[in-house]
């Protein structure tokens, strides 16, 4: 016989709690969940993540176009769906983000951070104390990224971390994006990256020590493949809490 633990659904949760899962997949979840003491702590911990995403938005005044942008989206006719494949569970995650991403601005990299951040759940599971499941420290733009929103999500212990970006300038095949770690005076690269035409992209950090042991993130302009030392201007920056 196979038992509970067998059919875990906590590959399922993340959607689950975004909501995009189909009627079908929402009532094997919910059946499971009624038995299952393992995948109610995940799913209380994962709404606590989807809770709390919000309180890291920075506050901003939107510019005027959103209003119209939305309002013509909402009176706008229904367009007719053509019966399709049904799409994968990352096509459903992303997919309405991708669409939104010219009139979301801020929201954007909140909405993009939940889906790094679930993407994460098997590491956190191993990594899980009590308390806040994540840290979400945002990222200064600098008068050379002046429209730049830049986010670091941390794990609770802040042993492994992200990088999320928006609205950066999309650089020449010679350069890219370098983000470097500080600590005692001394910098580190934690990574290279370049964005997509729309200014996103987001770079797992990699270092040698945990992220809390550094004291502040940067991001600057640097040749393709990366400097030993920063060199170019930089767009975005951030202190690290301890």
């Amino acid at each position: 016989m196979t038992s509970v633990e067998e059919n875990h659904v906590l590959d399922e949760l993340p959607a689950f709690v975004l909501g995009i899962l189909t009627d079908e997949e929402t009532n094997q979840v919910v059946e499971h969940l009624a038995i299952c003491d393992t995948c109610q702590v995940e799913l209380t911990r994962l709404q606590q993540v989807a809770d709390d995403l919000p309180l890291a938005l920075l506050q901003t005044t939107p510019p005027s176009r959103v209003k119209l942008k939305l309002m013509q989206a909402v009176h706008s006719p229904e367009p007719k769906i053509v019966p399709t494949n049904q799409p994968s569970l990352w096509q459903r995650l992303v997919g309405p983000v991708r669409t939104l991403a010219p009139m979301v601005g801020a929201a954007l990299i909140v909405l993009l951070a939940v889906v790094n951040l679930l993407l994460w759940r098997q590491l956190s599971l191993t990594n899980h104390q009590p308390g806040t499941p994540m840290q979400v420290i945002a990222l200064a733009n600098t008068q050379f990224s002046p429209k730049a929103e830049g986010t670091l999500i941390m794990n609770q212990t802040g042993d492994y971390g992200t990088v999320v970006v928006d609205m950066l300038a999309a650089l020449d095949s010679g350069h890219q994006y370098q983000v470097w770690l500080l600590k005692d005076g001394q910098r580190v690269s934690g990574g290279l990256f370049s964005v997509n035409p729309e200014g996103y992209a987001s770079l797992e950090i990699k270092a040698s020590n945990p992220l809390s042991q550094y004291d502040s993130v940067g991001i600057t302009i640097e040749p393709f493949g990366g400097s030993p030392g920063p060199t170019g201007s930089k767009v975005l920056g951030g202190t690290i809490p301890h």
